[in-house]
């Protein structure tokens, strides 16, 4: 179990990118830093789903922009780790893919420590 310490400020989205989080390894498989936030967490979660269906079904960046209605920079920056996905984009992705991506067990996998916030 990974034990995180919420700190003021991580509740905002589009302020957490998720690959300045990442310990050792590479983007996104590699080993995040032990006071990553929530969202490195999900914004990693998310890259290596959404990756791994991609390469399973030999579908890249445009084809899934097209399909899903999002723009391919979009996608490029939630595999690269640069930027969290917006729940709409997240769905879009979702209902082109026919797979869900949103990972809804990392909850359990982390453990917050909520002392500090």
């Amino acid at each position: 179990m990974r034990v995180l310490t919420v700190t003021a400020g991580w509740d905002m989205a589009r302020e957490v990118i998720p690959r300045d989080h990442l310990a050792s390894g590479t983007w996104p498989t590699g080993d995040l830093t032990p006071d990553a936030p929530p969202g490195a967490h999900l914004g990693q979660a998310i890259a290596q789903k959404l990756s791994n269906v991609m390469n399973e079904r030999g579908i890249g960046h445009r084809e899934l922009a097209r399909l899903a209605g999002a723009s391919h920079p979009t996608i490029s920056a939630t595999l690269e780790g640069t930027r969290l996905p917006t729940t709409h984009t997240l769905f879009l992705l979702e209902i082109a893919l026919q797979v869900p991506l949103y990972p809804v067990d990392l909850f359990r996998d982390l453990h917050l420590d909520i002392r500090n916030y």
